[in-house]
């Protein structure tokens, strides 16, 4: 059976997303289910994208909580230093426009969370523990949101309080059964506890769920990241290629290529690699991939990267 669907805007019938679905006529209410966790997945990121363009065409004096909220996520995604400046700028200014509007200091939370993973490691600490406060405070605000439940959970994930974190990302995805970036957020979080299996098959729920969403190259790069623990470089690589064909992918997912590239011994790809990695990070050597895998505590994992750099080549430190 195959089914199409399409939302529109009341006001004036323009299409806002559309999509066909194709299943087995097996059982009509278990396509009911799939098919309403698939649309809710897939529509929240379209609708946002809807709410940042209505925002950003606001005079700057004429924003509200919720309008400053949805014009600084454009530059969140960008996953670049300018553009967590903006966005932490404007969540400020939706929380100072309404102190009691959760999901800002959520997404506060979330812009602290992102700058932990590529600030100066001096910085790191502080970030975090902003981080957590942020996210507590967001959750203390509005028990019910899927996202803040989520940014804590992240950000007890980069403190390596994997348990709690485990709880709090399976209350947001409780909440919202259709979170493509809370089933991803759980991938990532179980990857560092040693299940990859199962958060692999996390992270192919995400992807499922939410195709385009802004989080799609960090999706493939955390499974690229599980298939190179598992030891299977080859798909290691072609998901680190996805990532990087993503134009919002940061130097990181060059650096998984180059070392999964290094790891298979395929010297002429992984030079090539390199070359992308450096125009991106000129100054990255080992040591700032171990320095930005903090998270991480298998011991294992970070000597398998580390080598593969290596054979890439990668400079030493």
């Amino acid at each position: 059976m195959r089914i199409a669907t399409e939302l529109a805007r009341a006001a004036d019938g323009q299409r806002l997303w559309s999509e066909k679905y194709e299943f087995q006529l097996l059982n009509i209410f278990d396509i009911q289910e799939e098919m309403a966790r698939q649309i809710a997945a897939t529509i929240e990121p379209e609708l946002s994208k809807v709410e940042q363009q209505l925002a950003a065409r606001k005079p700057p004096e004429s924003l509200d909580a919720w309008d400053c909220y949805q014009r600084c996520l454009w530059n969140l995604w960008r996953f670049t230093t300018p553009g967590f400046d903006i966005a932490e700028e404007y969540f400020q200014r939706s929380i100072a426009a309404d102190p009691r509007f959760a999901r800002g200091h959520g997404a506060l939370s979330y812009v602290n969370i992102q700058r932990s993973l590529y600030d100066a490691p001096e910085a790191r600490g502080p970030r975090l523990k902003t981080a957590l406060h942020q996210a507590r405070t967001a959750v203390s605000l509005d028990e019910l949101d899927c996202f803040c439940h989520c940014a804590l959970g992240r950000a007890l994930c980069l403190t390596r309080q994997n348990e709690e974190a485990f709880a709090a990302i399976g209350l947001s995805l409780e909440l919202n059964p259709s979170f493509a970036q809370g089933y991803f957020a759980q991938g990532f979080n179980l990857l560092w506890c040693g299940r990859e299996i199962e958060a692999e098959t996390l992270l192919d729920h995400a992807t499922i769920l939410s195709p385009r969403d802004s989080h799609l190259w960090s999706f493939h790069h955390t499974r690229s990241w599980a298939h190179f623990s598992f030891g299977e470089y080859d798909i290691a690589t072609e998901f680190a290629r996805r990532a990087t064909r993503q134009a919002n992918a940061t130097y990181r997912a060059f650096a998984t290529l180059a070392a999964s590239l290094g790891r298979l011994g395929d010297e002429a790809q992984a030079s090539a690699a390199l070359l992308d990695l450096m125009e991106r990070k000129s100054d990255y050597t080992t040591g700032t991939a171990r320095r930005e895998l903090f998270f991480c505590r298998d011991a294992r994992f970070l000597t398998k990267y580390t080598e593969g750099l290596l054979s890439a080549g990668v400079r030493e430190d």
